[in-house]
């Protein structure tokens, strides 16, 4: 999985808290940083784009990080922030609550709200991005594991934090190609969090968006089935064609056509792995096509030069010719 590096390894003592307040305020917004030791500061963190996420892993000596009321316009508002707690202890501070995080809890909070992240030791994060576009109309409360007593949503939110983890550890070795799925499984799993919270409050109102993120989650997971269809999406589903056509409107795209160019999508990225050499792309162009559901080779040419400009065979040279992509990280000082 590509990814940057960021380290104040390298850097002099007295310039590592600001090299660290640059270069989180160039993913988040800005962002202040304060420590009480500056001379001794020390952070890393590895950012990876996973389809539309960004996820970042972050290990940090203690600091406090603030979001000032005076820039909640920035990119940093853009998306709503995942944070699993994986080592040391945290406290989030936001519209007035105050939220601890110890290791294996998370919480979901909207950046467009001014907040405090304490951490008064080493800690480490997993921190993800997520567009707000990709949780439109569902409800964003402060969350936390510790916040609830229904045995049953403990165990759900257990089962985030359980994937938030082994993400983290799995997503230096995962291949590009994983990057689609992964991204619309962690939405499809969040929504299905928060709709689940919901209802455990009472309120047992269908929500579209997230029968839509379960819609994408199970055709990314099934898209290697030539038998998939809107037919048996919405068996699975257990509505009608009528519905689903309905709640994919906000996508702007239609279902059939999000099901072919995942499928694209995904020989694509098979094809540009050949700068490893053909054996590592999986096999021939037909090969590749099949796995992925289509099933002629003369229709898979045509709509694959029609999305990226060029044929399959030519995508695959171009990634000979042009050698490995930039995938490992890149240190900035």
């Amino acid at each position: 999985m590509r990814s940057h590096l960021f380290s104040t390894d390298a850097d002099y003592a007295p310039q590592q808290a600001g090299y660290w307040h640059e270069a989180i305020s160039r993913y988040f917004g800005h962002l202040d940083a304060h420590c009480d030791a500056p001379d001794a500061f020390e952070a890393q963190m590895q950012a990876y784009e996973v389809g539309m996420l960004r996820v970042f892993t972050i290990s940090s000596s203690g600091n406090d990080i603030e979001r000032s009321p005076r820039h909640l316009d920035d990119h940093g508002s853009d998306y709503y922030k995942l944070l699993l707690q994986l080592e040391g202890r945290s406290e989030i501070v936001q519209r007035d609550d105050r939220v601890a995080l110890l290791s294996t809890d998370w919480s979901l909070y909207d950046p467009r709200q001014p907040y405090v992240i304490q951490s008064p030791g080493p800690y480490r994060h997993l921190v993800v991005q997520i567009p707000r576009a990709n949780l439109q109309g569902l409800p964003i409360p402060n969350l936390h594991t510790s916040q609830i007593a229904n045995p049953q949503m403990q165990g759900l939110f257990r089962l985030l934090a359980s994937f938030l983890e082994s993400l983290s550890v799995q997503l230096p070795h995962l291949p590009e190609a994983c990057a689609a799925p992964l991204s619309e499984t962690l939405i499809g799993l969040l929504s299905s969090t928060l709709a689940s919270l919901r209802q455990s409050q009472g309120d047992h109102q269908g929500l579209p968006a997230v029968l839509r993120a379960r819609v994408k989650q199970h055709v990314q997971s099934c898209l290697t089935d030539p038998g998939l269809s809107l037919d048996q999406i919405a068996q699975q589903m257990r509505c009608s064609k009528r519905y689903l056509h309905r709640i994919f409107e906000e996508e702007g795209i239609t279902l059939d056509r999000y099901i072919w160019q995942s499928r694209l999508e995904r020989c694509k990225a098979e094809l540009e792995a050949r700068h490893d050499g053909p054996e590592q792309a999986g096999g021939t162009i037909s090969e590749i096509a099949f796995r992925w559901g289509f099933n002629s080779t003369a229709h898979f040419s045509r709509v694959f030069k029609s999305r990226y400009g060029l044929t399959p065979r030519e995508c695959a040279s171009r990634a000979l010719q042009h050698g490995a992509s930039p995938q490992h990280s890149t240190q900035h000082h």
